[in-house]
Protein backbone atom coordinates (compact mmCIF):
# COMPACT_ATOMS: atom_id res chain seq x y z
CA UNK A 1 0.00 0.00 0.00
CA UNK A 2 1.91 2.72 -1.06
CA UNK A 3 0.08 5.76 -0.15
CA UNK A 4 1.56 9.11 1.53
CA UNK A 5 1.49 9.70 5.32
CA UNK A 6 -0.78 12.92 5.20
CA UNK A 7 -0.71 14.54 8.53
CA UNK A 8 -2.60 18.45 7.45
CA UNK A 9 -4.96 19.71 5.37
CA UNK A 10 -2.70 21.93 3.38
CA UNK A 11 -0.81 18.55 2.94
CA UNK A 12 -3.41 16.46 1.68
CA UNK A 13 -4.67 19.68 -0.63
CA UNK A 14 -1.43 19.72 -2.35
CA UNK A 15 -1.39 16.07 -2.93
CA UNK A 16 -4.43 16.66 -4.56
CA UNK A 17 -3.90 20.01 -6.77
CA UNK A 18 -0.35 18.01 -7.76
CA UNK A 19 -1.77 14.73 -8.78
CA UNK A 20 -2.42 14.46 -12.69
CA UNK A 21 -5.87 12.45 -13.45
CA UNK A 22 -6.12 9.00 -14.99
CA UNK A 23 -6.82 10.08 -18.52
CA UNK A 24 -10.05 9.07 -20.43
CA UNK A 25 -11.76 8.29 -16.84
CA UNK A 26 -15.34 10.08 -15.39
CA UNK A 27 -15.73 10.94 -13.05
CA UNK A 28 -12.30 12.47 -12.69
CA UNK A 29 -9.52 9.82 -10.50
CA UNK A 30 -6.51 11.32 -8.54
CA UNK A 31 -4.31 8.47 -7.86
CA UNK A 32 -3.20 8.42 -4.11
CA UNK A 33 0.02 6.50 -4.76
CA UNK A 34 1.17 4.28 -7.69
CA UNK A 35 -1.28 5.11 -10.63
CA UNK A 36 -1.68 1.30 -10.86
CA UNK A 37 -3.60 1.31 -8.08
CA UNK A 38 -5.86 4.08 -8.85
CA UNK A 39 -9.31 1.96 -8.32
CA UNK A 40 -7.74 1.05 -4.73
CA UNK A 41 -6.87 4.57 -3.37
CA UNK A 42 -7.51 7.94 -4.74
CA UNK A 43 -8.16 11.49 -3.49
CA UNK A 44 -10.57 13.75 -4.42
CA UNK A 45 -12.37 17.29 -3.44
CA UNK A 46 -15.39 17.24 -2.39
CA UNK A 47 -16.28 21.46 -1.65
CA UNK A 48 -13.23 22.74 0.40
CA UNK A 49 -12.73 19.29 1.93
CA UNK A 50 -10.27 16.76 0.80
CA UNK A 51 -11.17 13.33 0.74
CA UNK A 52 -8.54 10.03 0.84
CA UNK A 53 -10.88 7.18 -1.03
CA UNK A 54 -10.43 3.40 -0.24
CA UNK A 55 -12.28 1.94 -3.83
CA UNK A 56 -14.95 3.94 -3.44
CA UNK A 57 -15.77 4.86 -0.08
CA UNK A 58 -14.11 8.42 1.14
CA UNK A 59 -12.67 6.63 4.71
CA UNK A 60 -10.39 10.31 5.50
CA UNK A 61 -11.73 13.22 5.09
CA UNK A 62 -9.66 16.78 5.67
CA UNK A 63 -11.25 19.53 6.84
CA UNK A 64 -10.16 23.28 6.32
CA UNK A 65 -10.41 23.83 10.50
CA UNK A 66 -7.49 21.09 10.86
CA UNK A 67 -10.15 18.56 11.85
CA UNK A 68 -9.04 14.94 10.38
CA UNK A 69 -12.58 12.90 9.99
CA UNK A 70 -12.28 8.81 9.84
CA UNK A 71 -15.39 6.99 8.55
CA UNK A 72 -15.00 3.16 8.31
CA UNK A 73 -18.43 3.42 7.82
CA UNK A 74 -19.36 -0.26 8.29
CA UNK A 75 -15.98 -1.65 6.44
CA UNK A 76 -14.47 -2.94 9.46
CA UNK A 77 -11.74 -4.70 7.43
CA UNK A 78 -7.76 -5.34 7.16
CA UNK A 79 -7.60 -2.39 4.36
CA UNK A 80 -9.48 0.04 6.19
CA UNK A 81 -7.39 -0.40 8.80
CA UNK A 82 -3.88 -0.45 6.92
CA UNK A 83 -5.06 2.48 5.84
CA UNK A 84 -5.25 4.79 8.82
CA UNK A 85 -2.34 3.08 9.96
CA UNK A 86 -0.48 4.24 7.04
CA UNK A 87 -2.00 8.13 5.95
CA UNK A 88 -2.22 8.85 9.77
CA UNK A 89 0.65 6.99 11.48
CA UNK A 90 -2.14 5.66 14.23
CA UNK A 91 -2.89 2.18 15.03
CA UNK A 92 -5.87 0.83 13.90
CA UNK A 93 -7.34 -2.67 14.36
CA UNK A 94 -10.61 -4.85 14.54
CA UNK A 95 -12.55 -5.52 17.74
CA UNK A 96 -15.75 -7.88 17.27
CA UNK A 97 -16.60 -6.20 13.74
CA UNK A 98 -16.00 -2.59 15.09
CA UNK A 99 -12.59 -0.17 14.30
CA UNK A 100 -10.43 0.56 17.03
CA UNK A 101 -8.40 3.72 16.33
CA UNK A 102 -5.68 3.29 18.90
CA UNK A 103 -3.57 6.98 20.28
CA UNK A 104 -0.85 6.80 22.86
CA UNK A 105 -2.42 4.79 25.54
CA UNK A 106 -5.98 5.93 24.50
CA UNK A 107 -8.48 3.76 21.92
CA UNK A 108 -11.79 4.67 20.48
CA UNK A 109 -14.21 2.41 18.84
CA UNK A 110 -16.19 3.58 15.67
CA UNK A 111 -19.26 1.81 15.54
CA UNK A 112 -20.89 1.40 12.58
CA UNK A 113 -21.93 4.59 10.28
CA UNK A 114 -20.26 7.14 13.14
CA UNK A 115 -17.19 9.13 12.89
CA UNK A 116 -13.97 9.66 14.42
CA UNK A 117 -12.71 13.56 14.32
CA UNK A 118 -9.27 13.90 14.99
CA UNK A 119 -6.76 16.84 15.23
CA UNK A 120 -2.89 17.25 15.38
CA UNK A 121 -2.23 18.96 18.40
CA UNK A 122 1.43 19.96 19.64
CA UNK A 123 2.61 17.23 17.11
CA UNK A 124 0.20 14.74 18.24
CA UNK A 125 -3.30 13.01 17.39
CA UNK A 126 -6.03 14.09 19.77
CA UNK A 127 -9.54 12.63 19.32
CA UNK A 128 -11.77 15.49 19.64
CA UNK A 129 -15.08 14.43 18.41
CA UNK A 130 -16.91 11.27 18.10
CA UNK A 131 -15.32 9.32 21.02
CA UNK A 132 -18.73 7.09 22.29
CA UNK A 133 -18.76 5.80 25.89
CA UNK A 134 -18.20 2.20 25.51
CA UNK A 135 -19.05 -0.66 27.51
CA UNK A 136 -17.39 -4.11 29.46
CA UNK A 137 -18.92 -7.00 30.90
CA UNK A 138 -17.30 -7.31 34.36
CA UNK A 139 -17.93 -10.47 36.76
CA UNK A 140 -19.94 -9.78 39.53
CA UNK A 141 -17.98 -11.84 42.68
CA UNK A 142 -20.82 -11.91 44.98
CA UNK A 143 -23.31 -13.63 42.11
CA UNK A 144 -20.64 -15.85 41.20
CA UNK A 145 -20.24 -17.35 44.59
CA UNK A 146 -23.48 -17.92 44.87
CA UNK A 147 -24.09 -19.69 41.62
CA UNK A 148 -20.58 -22.04 42.90
CA UNK A 149 -22.50 -22.52 46.25
CA UNK A 150 -25.94 -23.86 43.99
CA UNK A 151 -23.91 -26.42 42.77
CA UNK A 152 -21.43 -27.11 45.45
CA UNK A 153 -22.29 -31.12 45.81
CA UNK A 154 -21.57 -31.54 42.53
CA UNK A 155 -17.83 -29.31 42.43
CA UNK A 156 -17.13 -31.25 45.54
CA UNK A 157 -17.77 -34.52 43.88
CA UNK A 158 -15.73 -33.40 40.62
CA UNK A 159 -13.02 -32.52 42.46
CA UNK A 160 -12.73 -35.75 44.17
CA UNK A 161 -13.27 -37.81 41.19
CA UNK A 162 -10.29 -35.57 39.41
CA UNK A 163 -8.22 -36.44 42.04
CA UNK A 164 -8.58 -39.59 42.58
CA UNK A 165 -8.13 -40.76 39.35
CA UNK A 166 -5.44 -38.26 38.04
CA UNK A 167 -2.01 -39.75 37.28
CA UNK A 168 0.89 -39.22 34.96
CA UNK A 169 0.82 -40.56 31.33
CA UNK A 170 2.76 -40.63 28.55
CA UNK A 171 1.82 -40.22 25.07
CA UNK A 172 3.87 -42.96 22.92
CA UNK A 173 3.81 -41.20 19.76
CA UNK A 174 5.29 -37.97 21.51
CA UNK A 175 8.01 -36.57 24.12
CA UNK A 176 5.62 -35.66 26.43
CA UNK A 177 3.98 -36.86 29.53
CA UNK A 178 0.64 -35.39 31.13
CA UNK A 179 -1.11 -35.24 34.50
CA UNK A 180 -4.39 -36.88 32.79
CA UNK A 181 -7.51 -38.48 33.53
CA UNK A 182 -8.57 -41.93 31.57
CA UNK A 183 -11.52 -42.10 30.02
CA UNK A 184 -12.55 -45.39 28.20
CA UNK A 185 -14.97 -45.73 25.52
CA UNK A 186 -17.14 -48.75 26.84
CA UNK A 187 -17.04 -46.84 30.52
CA UNK A 188 -18.51 -43.94 28.52
CA UNK A 189 -21.15 -46.46 27.38
CA UNK A 190 -21.91 -48.19 30.23
CA UNK A 191 -22.36 -44.71 31.98
CA UNK A 192 -24.51 -43.19 29.22
CA UNK A 193 -26.60 -46.88 28.39
CA UNK A 194 -25.21 -46.84 24.87
CA UNK A 195 -23.66 -48.80 22.14
CA UNK A 196 -22.32 -45.42 20.03
CA UNK A 197 -18.74 -45.46 19.46
CA UNK A 198 -17.37 -42.21 19.44
CA UNK A 199 -17.57 -39.94 22.32
CA UNK A 200 -19.44 -36.79 20.45
CA UNK A 201 -22.03 -38.50 19.08
CA UNK A 202 -22.66 -39.99 22.67
CA UNK A 203 -22.70 -36.50 24.32
CA UNK A 204 -25.05 -34.85 21.73
CA UNK A 205 -25.14 -31.53 22.27
CA UNK A 206 -23.37 -31.85 25.41
CA UNK A 207 -20.47 -31.59 23.44
CA UNK A 208 -20.45 -27.62 23.33
CA UNK A 209 -21.08 -26.69 27.17
CA UNK A 210 -17.52 -25.55 27.56
CA UNK A 211 -16.18 -21.90 27.06
CA UNK A 212 -15.13 -22.52 23.29
CA UNK A 213 -16.65 -19.47 21.65
CA UNK A 214 -14.72 -19.92 18.18
CA UNK A 215 -14.86 -23.19 18.07
CA UNK A 216 -18.38 -24.20 19.03
CA UNK A 217 -20.49 -21.21 19.64
CA UNK A 218 -19.72 -18.30 17.68
CA UNK A 219 -21.02 -19.46 14.27
CA UNK A 220 -24.63 -19.26 14.13
CA UNK A 221 -28.21 -19.99 15.63
CA UNK A 222 -27.57 -23.43 14.85
CA UNK A 223 -24.74 -23.98 17.44
CA UNK A 224 -26.20 -21.50 19.84
CA UNK A 225 -29.39 -23.75 20.39
CA UNK A 226 -26.91 -26.63 20.66
CA UNK A 227 -25.03 -25.18 23.09
CA UNK A 228 -28.49 -24.28 25.15
CA UNK A 229 -29.80 -27.66 24.76
CA UNK A 230 -26.39 -29.33 25.98
CA UNK A 231 -25.90 -26.88 29.29
CA UNK A 232 -29.37 -27.06 30.17
CA UNK A 233 -28.88 -30.98 30.62
CA UNK A 234 -25.85 -30.70 32.11
CA UNK A 235 -27.64 -28.11 34.83
CA UNK A 236 -30.41 -30.82 35.14
CA UNK A 237 -27.94 -33.50 35.91
CA UNK A 238 -25.46 -31.76 38.34
CA UNK A 239 -28.48 -30.02 40.43
CA UNK A 240 -28.30 -30.69 44.26
CA UNK A 241 -32.12 -31.16 44.49
CA UNK A 242 -32.78 -34.25 42.90
CA UNK A 243 -33.69 -37.58 44.29
CA UNK A 244 -30.41 -39.65 45.96
CA UNK A 245 -31.28 -42.73 44.06
CA UNK A 246 -30.62 -40.84 40.39
CA UNK A 247 -28.13 -38.52 42.23
CA UNK A 248 -25.58 -40.19 41.83
CA UNK A 249 -25.53 -41.34 37.96
CA UNK A 250 -26.25 -38.22 37.14
CA UNK A 251 -23.17 -36.96 39.24
CA UNK A 252 -20.74 -39.48 37.20
CA UNK A 253 -22.03 -38.50 33.74
CA UNK A 254 -22.47 -34.72 34.83
CA UNK A 255 -18.53 -35.26 35.62
CA UNK A 256 -17.39 -37.78 32.61
CA UNK A 257 -19.23 -34.49 30.27
CA UNK A 258 -16.89 -32.01 31.49
CA UNK A 259 -13.71 -34.24 31.54
CA UNK A 260 -14.93 -35.19 27.80
CA UNK A 261 -15.60 -31.82 26.93
CA UNK A 262 -12.25 -30.16 27.90
CA UNK A 263 -8.75 -30.69 26.51
CA UNK A 264 -9.06 -34.12 25.68
CA UNK A 265 -6.54 -35.94 23.85
CA UNK A 266 -7.02 -39.46 22.07
CA UNK A 267 -4.63 -42.63 23.20
CA UNK A 268 -3.90 -45.36 20.34
CA UNK A 269 -2.71 -48.23 20.68
CA UNK A 270 -4.95 -49.41 23.79
CA UNK A 271 -6.86 -52.64 23.93
CA UNK A 272 -9.96 -50.13 24.74
CA UNK A 273 -10.15 -46.78 22.84
CA UNK A 274 -9.07 -44.50 25.81
CA UNK A 275 -9.54 -40.38 25.81
CA UNK A 276 -7.38 -38.58 28.32
CA UNK A 277 -8.76 -35.25 29.45
CA UNK A 278 -5.66 -33.36 30.89
CA UNK A 279 -5.94 -32.50 34.32
CA UNK A 280 -4.52 -28.90 34.43
CA UNK A 281 -6.98 -26.48 34.41
CA UNK A 282 -10.06 -28.73 34.81
CA UNK A 283 -11.54 -27.66 37.65
CA UNK A 284 -11.37 -23.88 36.09
CA UNK A 285 -12.92 -25.44 33.00
CA UNK A 286 -15.98 -26.66 35.55
CA UNK A 287 -15.97 -23.26 37.24
CA UNK A 288 -16.55 -21.69 33.74
CA UNK A 289 -19.14 -23.71 32.69
CA UNK A 290 -21.36 -23.02 35.26
CA UNK A 291 -20.66 -19.25 35.27
CA UNK A 292 -21.33 -18.96 32.21
CA UNK A 293 -24.68 -21.14 31.80
CA UNK A 294 -26.00 -18.32 34.61
CA UNK A 295 -24.19 -15.32 32.59
CA UNK A 296 -27.55 -13.09 32.92
CA UNK A 297 -27.10 -13.69 36.85
CA UNK A 298 -23.49 -13.18 37.33
CA UNK A 299 -22.32 -10.86 34.58
CA UNK A 300 -23.07 -6.85 35.00
CA UNK A 301 -21.96 -4.14 32.04
CA UNK A 302 -20.10 -1.09 33.05
CA UNK A 303 -19.40 2.17 31.82
CA UNK A 304 -15.81 2.60 30.73
CA UNK A 305 -13.70 6.03 30.61
CA UNK A 306 -13.62 7.35 27.34
CA UNK A 307 -10.00 6.37 25.71
CA UNK A 308 -11.06 2.58 26.94
CA UNK A 309 -12.23 -0.56 24.71
CA UNK A 310 -13.39 -3.54 26.24
CA UNK A 311 -10.62 -6.67 26.09
CA UNK A 312 -14.08 -8.57 25.65
CA UNK A 313 -13.05 -11.16 28.22
CA UNK A 314 -17.19 -11.85 28.93
CA UNK A 315 -18.19 -10.90 25.58
CA UNK A 316 -19.15 -14.30 23.95
CA UNK A 317 -21.15 -15.30 27.15
CA UNK A 318 -24.12 -12.71 26.55
CA UNK A 319 -23.26 -12.38 22.61
CA UNK A 320 -26.40 -11.00 21.50
CA UNK A 321 -25.40 -7.88 23.63
CA UNK A 322 -22.30 -6.92 22.77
Amino acid sequence: MNVPRVFSYAEAKKIHDSTTPIRGRSPEIRPLGNRRDADSYWVRMNGEDVEFVLYKSAVITYKPDGGVVLTPDTYSTVSTHQFFARVLGVGANAVRQNTVITIGDKRYTVRGKDTLTLKLEGGNWQCVEGAKPQFAWHLDRREATNVRNRYKEFITYFKGMVSLRTEEIEMPYYSNTYQGIRVSLTEIQQAFETELTEPDNILGTVQYIQDLPQRHYNYGSQREAEYRDGIAWFIEAIKSDQPEDVKHLNFYRGALAVLLTAERIYQRGQEDNTYIAKAKNITKALDTTLLRAHAEQVLVRKELPIGSVSKGAYDMWLPERT
